[in-house]
């Protein structure tokens, strides 16, 4: 059992080697789809498109990194926000965690989701049974934000005034849904409906299930969506990271001298954005190919062209991830954690200030 009472999950269960043989086998094809792509960008197709790289104004390549630096503390932006109204967790270590994790999506084995989960469970006191909820909510602030964002990109491709309040509207509308649903299906009311559906039924696990401390925690993870507000900021955070993305590609368009229209770029940051989220085989490679095969589709850039900013933008974000992530680490001190020195427990309200304290003495 857990300090809280909560059943221990073993989270160091080893996976089985086909798993891991497989995974390493996927992480090998993106490596050489990534190959792949570079051969097709730095072709002479390209020739032109090279030496506009080559000769990229510094005010671009600056404004490229600045836009990849925004995303990665958005995304740990989210991550904290949709946590908050539950646990209320150090935000600086929060950034620091995401900015590793970030670095580890690279990689196969899930290392990125793992160390998410090792951190916050072991210097954030964030329980098991809670990540789970808490990672579910972030990926259904991801939906609601960019279900509306890619049906306005089917609309129409021109990105405008208009284009823009209709998409507030229904990021709105969506905040709205989200906020109505984890209502009902919150709280003690919602816990009585699950329970009384489960006493209905013959399977006796099932009741024992909607009655265990973990399904009763689970509640909470409901919680950090039940405030309209709450919501809208989550979705808000999202917003900003995507439109960071997009700016990328707008900007790693021009830098190559091949101008992508707002509404491609945007387009193109979701399918970046998405694949390299739910990749198993990690996200070099398979983001590239695959966000350059899918604006070839819907835009009217060749293939080689679309890979070579791909390939810019992934450069640009390695940089940035890279630096982002041995400050993360340096912030950590995974040394105390894996000795089990972390803070402790900061899942009570006040846990803001004894994070701020800890900032202010280093």
């Amino acid at each position: 059992m857990t300090e809280q009472g909560l059943p221990e999950i073993d989270v160091r269960r080893k996976p089985s080697m086909a798993k891991l043989v497989l995974q390493l086998l996927g992480f090998v094809l993106g490596l050489v789809l990534l190959a792949w792509c570079a051969r097709l960008a730095f072709s002479e197709e390209n020739r032109e498109q090279l030496q506009n790289l080559r000769d990229a104004p510094l005010h671009l390549v600056v404004s490229l990194l600045a836009l990849s630096s925004i995303g990665v503390i958005a995304n740990g932006l989210t991550f904290w926000f949709v946590l908050r109204p539950v646990r209320r967790i150090q935000l600086t270590g929060m950034i620091a965690t995401n900015a590793l994790a970030t670095f580890l999506a690279y990689l196969p084995f899930k290392l990125s989701l793992m160390a998410r989960i090792a951190i916050h469970r072991q210097r954030d006191g964030v329980p098991i049974p809670l990540i789970g909820p808490w990672f579910a909510a972030i990926g259904v602030v991801l939906l609601a934000t960019v279900a509306p964002i890619l049906l306005m990109a089917a609309w129409r491709r021109e990105v405008d005034a208009l284009w823009i309040v209709i998409l507030a509207v229904l990021l709105v509308i969506a905040a709205g849904v989200l906020t109505i649903a984890a209502r009902t299906v919150g709280g003690q009311r919602g816990l009585r409906m699950a329970q009384t559906l489960a006493d209905k039924q013959p399977i006796g696990l099932v009741k024992r299930i909607t009655r265990s401390e973990t399904f009763i925690l689970f509640d909470e993870g409901l919680e950090m969506l039940g405030s309209f507000w709450q919501s809208l900021g989550a979705i808000g955070l999202r917003v900003v990271d995507i439109a960071a993305m997009a700016g990328r590609f707008y900007i790693a368009s021009r830098i190559v001298g091949t101008p992508m229209p707002a509404g491609d770029s945007l387009v193109g940051s979701v399918v970046y954005f998405i694949i390299g989220v739910f990749s198993p085989i990690g996200a070099l490679g398979t983001r590239e190919g695959g966000t350059a095969e899918l604006l070839k589709r819907f835009g009217e850039i060749d293939f080689e062209q679309l890979a070579l900013i791909a390939l810019v933008v992934t450069a640009a974000e390695m940089i940035v991830n890279a630096v982002l992530a041995a400050a993360g680490i340096a912030w950590l001190r995974p040394d105390r954690l894996i000795r089990g020195a972390g803070r402790g427990d900061l899942s009570s309200p006040n846990a803001d200030s004894a994070g701020q304290s800890e900032s202010d003495s280093r």
